[in-house]
């Protein structure tokens, strides 16, 4: 048996605490949260990190010349907020705006034309076509395989197992509840069910189930009633949702249920301004940057220590076709 871990970072302009863009727009996430903090730490254990850029990112010089000046280290990918990109472009000033669109409730042909676009756009920058891609907000759908089939890529990492996002800016369930934890070729009619003859390779997050305590959750919140809460958790392999203990657990957990499989893959997701403070939700001060990058190197020296392998996303693609 094989453990792989990939690490897949979304990479982002600097963000707000609300996720607005900053105003004016700055990288700071990609010079310093990626050059100068992420890659040291993954290239100190071994690891290989998959960068999925999104538009905004690579219409700017620097962030191109940082990201290009690493290649040889890590995988370069596409990730799309389709608002930000044509046909159908909502705007021309990213400063201040938020990713809020799904890529799976556009017409067919303009999501096509908006994957096509920011796949152009980044062969035009580094002058290589990406093979590896993720929706913005986990909204892929059957055409956004298609339109990925149709465009040269290979592998997918947009399914979310275990959960079903159902928010107000979704115009029915983007429903992922039943998609394996482990890569499998897509049904590109229903993208969380198997078929030998797909052609992508999802790779989906890693999210396991962990069984709830209730008595000790009741007691642990100071709640003086008790509540029904569900019999499970989900438990993602993401820095800020989860501590280094949780994160171990999944590790143990995929291990365990598929200990009879001859590749177990690992899916690690964050933003790269998650590592600055006030750039994201998660961490808006120096001692909570402190904190979740201390959780996120005793998770590497983990799975480093255990012989869990690096790869590349898209390098799983002809790991699984074999």
């Amino acid at each position: 048996m094989k453990s792989v871990l990939v690490v897949t970072i979304d990479v982002e302009p600097d963000c707000s605490p609300s996720w607005h863009y900053s105003n004016p727009l700055t990288f700071k996430g990609v010079d310093v949260g990626i050059g100068k903090i992420l890659h040291p730490l993954f290239c100190k254990y071994g690891y290989i990190p998959t960068y999925l850029i999104n538009n905004v990112v690579l219409e700017d010089k620097n962030s191109v010349d940082v990201l290009s000046s690493l290649r040889n280290e890590c995988e370069l990918g596409t990730h799309l907020h389709p608002e930000f990109i044509a046909p159908e472009k909502e705007f021309d000033n990213y400063a201040g705006k938020k990713g809020s669109a799904n890529c799976c409730f556009y017409p067919k042909d303009v999501e096509f034309q908006k994957i096509s676009n920011i796949t152009n756009l980044f062969s035009n920058q580094f002058g290589f076509n990406p093979t590896s891609f993720r929706a913005g907000r986990f909204s892929a759908g059957a055409n956004t395989i298609l339109s990925l089939e149709r465009l040269g890529y290979l592998v997918d990492t947009s399914v979310t197992p275990h959960v079903i996002w159902n928010d107000k800016s979704r115009e029915k369930p983007v429903d992922f509840s039943n998609a394996p934890e482990q890569p499998y070729w897509m049904d590109t009619q229903h993208i969380s069910n198997t078929a030998k003859s797909g052609k992508i390779l999802q790779v989906p997050v890693s999210i396991a189930l962990k069984k709830r305590n209730p008595i000790k959750e009741l007691v642990s919140s100071g709640a003086g009633i008790l509540h029904p809460i569900r019999k499970y958790r989900n438990l993602w392999l993401r820095p800020y949702y989860s501590t280094a203990e949780e994160m171990i657990f999944i590790v143990n957990e995929f291990q365990r249920k598929y200990k009879d499989e001859q590749v177990i893959v690992y899916n690690l997701m964050f933003h790269n301004v998650e590592v600055l403070p006030g750039l994201s939700p998660y961490t808006n001060n120096e001692q909570q940057v402190h904190s979740y990058l201390r959780e996120l190197e005793k998770f590497l020296s983990h799975c480093s220590s255990n012989h869990i392998l690096p790869s590349r996303l898209s390098d799983l693609y002809e790991l699984f076709r074999k």
